[in-house]
């Protein structure tokens, strides 16, 4: 295998030798904005040469799948259809197809499709294969693709020391190849307060990891309390100008430090109308005094993952175009999100509440600081570095050694096996539910009549791997089910899979629980026992707090309803009065926003479309009955009608369908359909608000454009 170093002038000139005589190539990319020109110009040329290519281009994050596919759109036009959705009704009807796909995305492809074949799979922020169960996710699915076909398969990640663990162990050629670009010039600083001074600060820059002081600054307001010390440094360092982000650890701490922001500037700044038309979205499809709509006005807007993608979108473009001044973010922003700024603000970084943020992790958000092709100049500015906070303080960029969830068959395989031997207690399952997803990932080999040793990833002794195969083969010796449907739900034990349905087996008929339509007036009863269910015997993390199940029943209905978040806000605000109960609005809005994404678009898609199959293995349907509802659809869109599906075919946000859906009456609209209904529409004559209008808008002149 080669290990190449390049730099600029020669790094895509050795990636396009490498991909014409690689199978397998992991890439440390120079640049997010320098890898994806490189892919995307790649990537036309196979289209060019090759009259039949199926390609899938794998992102971390459904933000990222809008940006890439509008980039591949951007320079692909009509010569490939790029699909976002397992469900696109347009998959298989074109000779160049490239799929642009989270990892859950993938998972239900493949399901979907059970004879489609891939010629390339592109892996994009390859680092996230660390990422703890949705790492797993990766890499089975990339597993099961790579048994179809033979398809090329190309890994990059940014400035990581050892690309070649992705394709060490492989079968055919392969290369691991290391850019050591240097596109912008970058400045780190460490900011820290004069003894017995509040108010006065000193600056420190850091050459080649070497301290020099640079200056002084005085903030704008005492640093009292302590939370308000990285939003005065912000504003000291920053006010002048636009392009500041600064880093904060959760989306609480994302809305507090962008009001101390707002409410330092004290100037009197002049939204202009992108302002005013991205204020007027957000009060009326989530709430009229949603804080960022206020802080907007003071051009300070903060962002994280769980905000409807309309609104990031939104927020991101109003910062790129220099409309805010300020961007408060959470750890979206290492997902590859390609949003360059001139500061970059950290205090004590986390992920989240508690967990350290890694260097590798750190060097990726920094190099938000300036981005090739955009800002060739930023800055990282580092707040409290000499105060014990910070778990590792930043001195000089180092590459990053990367590693795979997977790797604690390794680290933990005596656990693992003692967990497998214990037939997967659901209480051992809540306390560490990764252990559930690689015994997955090995009872789907095993399943395949494969040698836990044929597993690239895995580092196991020959006396292991037998031992390993041995116990799995014990263990699905206790399985009495389809295998095509513990292929279909690898993540998940087949132990709890079994329990599950005898337990259907043993309680009734198919009726007594069979989930219906959501709009089907019974559908709370239903869903409401589905969810207890799959907590009781698949694990679900569904949580036991009383009345929490009938909650989140509800909320899963009205989300596959396709009901506004708005109105999913209103209902929690109204549950809480009738009951008494203190509201606090900012943490009402945000854990309206957390239930949609960690339960109703993740959890809930997961165990809710098991629980149905299971149920479909113990009762088959009567031939002549309706098809039952696709739940994993129906949960990760939240939409339920073919029509919706389309629309987001289009490549519309779920805001704007859910705006048009009271007006589309037909359900069964393809793609082609819904272009010639929006066209014969004047939706402007609607009342939409107009961010909604644009995107709908944008979606026409696409689909034009692929259509001359």
């Amino acid at each position: 295998m080669g290990d190449k170093r390049v730099r600029v002038n020669e790094f895509q000139r050795q990636f396009w030798d490498s991909a014409n005589s690689s199978k397998w190539m992991s890439v440390s990319a120079p640049t997010s904005a320098g890898k994806s020109h490189i892919v995307r110009v790649w990537l036309e040329a196979l289209i060019e040469s090759r009259d039949d290519f199926h390609a899938a281009y794998i992102v971390p994050t459904r933000a990222l799948i809008e940006e890439v596919s509008r980039e591949l759109e951007s320079t692909l036009g009509t010569r490939a259809t790029i699909t976002t959705l397992p469900w696109d009704s347009r998959i298989g009807t074109r000779p160049h197809e490239i799929f642009v796909l989270t990892q859950e995305r993938l998972h239900l492809l493949l399901r979907q499709k059970q004879d489609l074949n891939f010629d390339l799979i592109f892996v994009d922020e390859a680092q996230k294969l660390a990422d703890g169960m949705r790492g797993v996710l990766l890499q089975r699915a990339l597993d099961e693709a790579t048994l179809r076909g033979d398809p090329q398969v190309v890994f990059a990640s940014p400035l990581t020391s050892n690309p070649e663990l992705l394709v060490d162990g492989t079968d055919g050629s392969r290369t691991a190849l290391l850019s050591e670009t240097v596109t912008v010039n970058q400045t780190l600083l460490h900011v820290n307060q004069r003894p017995r001074q509040p108010t006065l600060w000193d600056m420190r820059a850091f050459i080649d990891g070497q301290a020099v002081p640079v200056g002084e600054f005085d903030l704008p307001a005492r640093p009292v309390p302590e939370s308000k010390r990285l939003a005065l440094v912000a504003v000291a360092l920053g006010r002048s100008h636009s392009g500041n982000v600064v880093y904060a650890n959760r989306p609480s701490d994302a809305e507090k430090t962008a009001g101390q922001i707002a409410d330092a500037l004290n100037d009197n700044w002049a939204p202009d109308q992108s302002v005013l038309d991205v204020i007027d979205l957000i009060k009326k499809t989530i709430h009229p005094q949603f804080l960022l709509a206020a802080y907007l006005l003071r051009g300070v807007a903060f962002h994280y993952g769980n905000l409807p993608l309309l609104i990031r979108e939104a927020v991101e473009r109003l910062f790129r175009d220099g409309a805010i001044r300020y961007l408060v973010c959470t750890s979206t922003l290492l997902e590859g999100v390609n949003l360059p700024c001139q500061n970059l603000f950290v205090r004590e970084p986390r992920k989240g509440n508690n967990t350290p943020m890694s260097p590798s992790d750190f060097w990726n958000l920094a190099g938000r600081a300036g981005r090739w092709g955009v800002e060739f100049q930023g800055n990282v500015i580092c707040v409290d570095t000499d105060r014990a906070g910070w778990t590792q303080t930043p001195i000089r960029r180092e590459r990053q050694h990367i590693s795979r969830a997977t790797d604690a068959v390794e680290r933990e395989f005596v656990p693992l096996l003692e967990y497998i031997g214990t037939e997967t207690a659901v209480s051992d399952t809540t306390a560490n539910p990764l252990l559930q997803s690689l015994f997955g990932i090995l009872a789907s080999t095993r399943r395949r009549s494969q040698s836990i040793s044929s597993l690239s990833w895995l580092s196991l002794t020959e006396q292991e791997a037998e031992a390993a195969d041995q116990i799995v083969d014990d263990a699905l010796a206790k399985v009495h089910l389809p295998p095509d449907l513990q292929q279909m739900h690898a993540g998940i034990s087949p132990f709890a899979l079994q329990r599950l349905f005898d337990y259907f087996v043993q309680s009734g008929e198919r009726e007594t629980f069979e989930l219906p339509p959501p709009e089907s007036d019974d559908a709370l009863d239903s869903y409401r026992r589905a969810i207890s269910l799959c907590a009781e015997y698949l694990g679900a993390d569904f949580t036991n707090i009383p009345g929490r199940h009938f909650s989140l029943a509800l909320l899963f209905i009205d989300w596959m309803r396709g009901r506004p978040l708005s109105l999913l806000v209103s209902k929690r605000l109204g549950w809480l009065r009738r009951n008494n109960r203190e509201i606090r609005l900012p943490q009402e809005i945000r854990q309206v926003l957390t239930d949609v994404e960690q339960y109703a678009r993740f959890e809930g898609p997961l165990y809710l479309a098991c629980y149905a199959d299971v149920l479909n293995a113990a009762f088959p349907a009567a031939q002549d009955a309706p098809a039952p509802p696709d739940i994993a659809m129906l949960m990760e869109l939240g939409v339920s009608r073919t029509t919706e599906v389309s629309m987001m075919g289009l490549g519309l946000s779920r805001t704007t369908v859910v705006s048009l859906a009271e007006h589309v009456v037909p359900d069964d609209l393809d793609i082609e359909a819904c272009v010639v209904w929006l066209r014969e529409h004047d939706f402007d004559a609607l009342g939409f608000p107009a961010l909604v209008s644009a995107e709908i808008k944008a979606a026409l002149m696409r689909a034009e454009l692929r259509q001359t």
